[in-house]
Parts: structure tokens; C-alpha cells; sequence
């Protein structure tokens, strides 16, 4: 099921304004109870959101051994062998300002993504990576904050003698959970999920009235705890009234019951 450019850009603004656990609330409106959550192993490299379409990539363990040779020989070995000919992935012409990188290294500690891909990417107008191997450079990532990132581990080599370039556009495993290329993937502070294609209408349905349902009491609440309102108590959505929505005399009986 492809999507119209038009209609990723309507369903990225919405997303926006949605948090993970809104998003996870919606897959569970729709029956999906367990599909979409990635691994709580997999974390931003700094608190921060994001949200795009899947472009997925997968690094394979190599069976191939690096042979013994000079320092020098070894620089002509990587760059031309390794990175031009094994890892040969130019990714260019595949990524726009809809994308969300996802990196299944079949679970090696190597670099899904480090700060000079990253940076190309970025400037490609991708809007984050999720990945189940390692971030490489990242006092560097961290330092210009260029791309957001997820990933399961904070690792230090290279690719080279270690995995293999396997493909693109293709189903992959990300903590758990099968991502196919063009699934929503939503990612905030609370770890990443992913919503299949097909059910990305419904589940934001959902996920829209459990979001509006949270705003309403939090503004309650925060007033009774004397915290200023704030963005996260405001409607964001013109939509129905949610059939649950709280009072505040609902939220007052329950804190005078406590």
C-alpha cells in the first residue's frame, strides 16, 4: 500500500502531535496488543521526537577474513575492497524529508550509524534512524544533535571485516518487531514503534482521542497541583468529544477519596 507525498506529509503533521505512548495506545484500539513496540533496549541517543516513513537497511555478519597486510595496504583494502565494494551502499537518491532510516545489523555491535553518514543523511532531509546495532561518533552527534537516533548499543568499530552491506527496501527485525518499508515509525523519549501501512488511519484515529482524553486531565490535574498549564494540556485535534472525557468534579471525587 503505497501513500501519496500529500498524505505522508497530512499524516507526519499529526504525528507531531502525538506522543509514542499515544501511538501504542491506538495500535492497542485496534486489537494490535502486541505489534509495534520496539525493544526497550533500543534508546534515543538524547531525549528528543520524531517521526517518518520506513526506509530499511540491513548489515549482514561477514564470514570473510581479513587477510594480514600492511597498514598502508590495509587503507587501500578498506576504502577500495570493503567500503567500495562489500559495503557499497549509496543511499542518495532514496531519502527525502518523509524518511526514517531503519538499520537491522542482525544484531552485530557495529555502527548502524555514525556522525559523517548521519550528516548526509540529515542533509538528504531524513527525519531519524532506529536501528538494533550500535552509534558510532556520538560525543560528535551529541554535540550538533543533526539526526535523531535509536539505537541499541554506543559502539566504537567499523564495518569492515566485521559486516557486509545485505540490501535495502527489504522486511526487517527491529527489537522485536517486523518493519516493512513505508510503516509509520514514531519515536520519542519513551523508545520507538512502528504501525503497518495498513492500519495507520485507524490507529492515529485512536490514537487522537486517547491523546485528547490525557490533555483534558492533565489540565485538571495540573491546576490542582498549582502547575501552569502548559502545550501538553491544550486540544490539539478538532475531534468528538472523547466518551470518557473527565470533569473536573470526576478527578475531585477520586482526590478525595485518596
Amino acid at each position: 500500500m503505497a501513500l501519496e507525498s500529500a498524505r505522508k506529509k497530512e499524516i507526519l503533521d499529526i504525528a507531531s502531535k502525538l506522543r509514542v505512548t499515544d501511538i501504542r495506545d491506538g495500535l492497542d484500539w485496534v486489537g494490535l496488543h502486541h505489534f509495534g513496540t520496539i525493544s526497550p533496549e533500543i534508546r534515543p541517543l538524547w531525549r528528543t521526537k520524531a517521526a517518518g516513513f520506513a526506509h530499511t537497511m540491513r548489515h549482514i555478519p561477514t564470514q570473510q577474513v581479513v587477510p594480514t597486510m600492511s597498514p598502508d595496504e590495509y587503507t587501500k583494502w578498506a576504502y577500495d575492497y570493503w567500503y567500495g565494494q562489500v559495503f557499497e551502499n549509496d543511499m542518495s537518491t532514496l531519502i527525502d524529508d518523509e524518511t526514517f532510516l531503519v538499520i537491522d545489523t542482525c544484531n552485530t555491535a557495529t555502527p548502524a550509524v555514525g556522525s559523517m553518514d548521519s550528516m548526509m543523511w540529515a542533509a538528504l532531509g531524513a527525519k531519524g534512524v532506529v536501528t538494533n546495532g550500535g552509534a558510532r561518533d556520538t560525543d560528535e552527534t551529541l554535540e550538533s544533535k543533526h539526526l535523531p537516533i535509536w539505537s541499541r548499543w554506543v559502539v566504537q568499530p567499523m564495518y569492515q571485516g566485521r559486516v557486509e552491506w545485505g540490501g535495502h527496501s527489504i522486511p526487517v527485525e527491529i527489537g522485536g518487531q517486523l518493519v516493512k518499508p513505508g510503516d509509520l515509525i514514531v519515536a520519542d523519549g519513551d523508545g520507538a514503534i512502528v504501525v503497518p501501512v495498513d492500519v495507520i488511519d485507524d490507529v492515529l484515529k485512536y490514537a487522537i482521542q486517547e491523546s485528547e482524553q490525557d490533555r483534558i486531565a492533565r489540565g485538571i490535574l495540573f491546576d490542582r497541583l498549582g502547575i501552569p498549564r502548559n502545550s501538553s494540556t491544550e486540544s490539539q485535534f478538532d475531534v468528538p468529544k472523547h466518551p470518557y472525557a473527565p470533569t473536573a468534579e470526576d478527578i475531585d471525587k477520586v482526590l478525595r477519596r485518596a
